[in-house]
């Protein structure tokens, strides 16, 4: 890295032994968890003795990214690796509901596999078939913004509150059985009411009540806002994020979580002031403490980390920074999500596709536009496919406490008994006591 990368990334990559201490403990107490096993046979009757291999096969915590490029490629090839890549690494998927994209045409929503083609915006039910295949959990994006309006709305608040509620109601009856999280709202702190005159003025409070109308009880209502106002506007009870959501909450709305982008959108003039705040480990630190108060689930919930050309090795600072970065994020008691927004280099928003030019300037890919990976996804593989998982063997006896500690997630068991040999997928959760009895030599 050379030196402006050096300067920008020296309050993130410093040696600081109490945030170690901070990160270590907090992944060790936060995300994992004892889970007390009974074996049984088929009279109820317990077993003796057991040899029990346990294995992680999936997290809890949501490891995510959008899929806005899902068969985005000309090439066969590039999609197939895409699928590959993507789900190798990822649970969480973000599906594209922008509505100037999803119902280009006033009542002809692309909500099927053989929709009209549009960049970044695969349909809705391909992605979701996607899901499913991978058992990847889909996650909507989003049900009301200021930006991405359609061409055809009614240039009238009042009709625009209408339609806003069809369109909520609509998409609850297609997928609220099959897309447990949604962002309601996004960015309403960058919402200029001079500007984006045709935005119902209470238009945050007024989707929460309609999602909260056609949405049942198990969804999760998120709201979602920017990468500066959430890490870069920190004053303690008075920050601005801070105080809109807990209005929210005082207001009777159901917000189930709050979604934290954190794009590097900078020149390479400005880059420098990430170092301040943004890319501070005690600022960040700061910022989620906060946030916690709310008592909800906060997620990191678009991430660009910049591999930009000006800071020399882009790639090395790229996959120094996010590591410490979701070692951070994922130690944290409040999060439950961290999401990187583009998996591809060449792929970002208002840019054309397979250039530097726009957003892609910033090089936020972690893969490069061929599919092969580049130092940060190897990294990122590395911590959540090895040192975030569990495995291991129980020597289980009746006359014995019967445990094992791992991170929270579904596991496979492998049970072998006098009864023979035999596989069972149990939960270690961490919003339970974990105690399971199994039954034995039942076919």
């Amino acid at each position: 890295m050379n030196k402006l990368a050096q300067e920008v990334a020296k309050n993130i990559l410093c040696d600081d032994p109490e945030i170690e201490y901070r990160i270590e403990s907090g992944i060790e107490n936060n995300r994992k968890g004892f889970m007390t096993i009974r074996l049984e046979d088929s009279k109820g009757q317990p077993l003796q003795q057991a040899m029990i291999k346990f294995r992680q096969i999936n997290h809890e915590y949501h490891f995510g990214c959008n899929a806005f490029m899902l068969d985005q490629f000309q090439e066969d090839e590039k999609n197939t690796l895409y699928r590959e890549r993507f789900s190798e690494l990822f649970n969480l998927a973000v599906v594209p509901f922008y509505w100037s994209d999803l119902e280009p045409e006033d009542g002809n929503p692309r909500f099927g596999k053989d929709s009209a083609p549009i960049y970044r915006r695969p349909p809705v039910d391909l992605v979701l078939e996607f899901c499913d295949e991978h058992k990847i959990t889909p996650k909507g994006h989003l049900l009301c913004w200021h930006e991405f309006l359609p061409q055809w709305l009614p240039e009238n608040q009042t009709e625009h509150k209408k339609r806003l509620e069809k369109r909520i109601a609509e998409l609850a009856q297609r997928y609220a059985d099959k897309i447990p999280i949604w962002d309601v709202t996004n960015e309403a702190l960058q919402w200029n009411p001079i500007k984006s005159i045709l935005m119902p003025e209470n238009h945050v409070e007024e989707s929460f009540v309609m999602a909260e109308k056609y949405f049942p009880a198990s969804t999760k209502l998120l709201y979602n806002d920017g990468p500066f106002v959430s890490w870069d506007s920190y004053h303690g009870n008075y920050t601005p994020l801070y105080m809109l959501v807990r209005h929210l909450q005082n207001s009777g709305r159901r917000v189930s979580g709050l979604g934290l982008q954190y794009h590097m959108f900078k020149p390479a003039e400005n880059m420098i002031d990430f170092s301040h705040h943004f890319l501070n480990q005690n600022f960040i630190y700061a910022n989620m403490d906060q946030y916690a108060k709310l008592g909800i689930p906060l997620n990191v919930s678009e991430i660009t980390i910049s591999g930009n050309r000006a800071l020399g090795d882009g790639d090395r600072f790229q996959e120094l920074v996010t590591e410490k970065l979701y070692k951070i994020w994922f130690s944290h008691k409040a999060t439950n999500g961290i999401i990187w927004w583009n998996l591809v280099d060449g792929t970002a928003a208002r840019a054309r596709q397979n250039t530097e030019e726009g957003e892609n300037i910033h090089r936020g890919g972690m893969l490069n536009y061929d599919m092969s990976p580049k130092p940060v996804y190897n990294t990122i593989k590395r911590l959540l496919h090895k040192e975030w998982v569990s495995e291991g063997k129980l020597q289980y006896s009746d006359s014995s406490v019967n445990n094992f500690r791992g991170f929270y997630g579904e596991y496979e068991l492998e049970i072998e008994t006098n009864l023979g040999s035999e596989k069972h997928l149990v939960n270690l959760r961490s919003d339970s006591k974990n105690e399971i009895t199994i039954e034995c030599g039942v076919k």
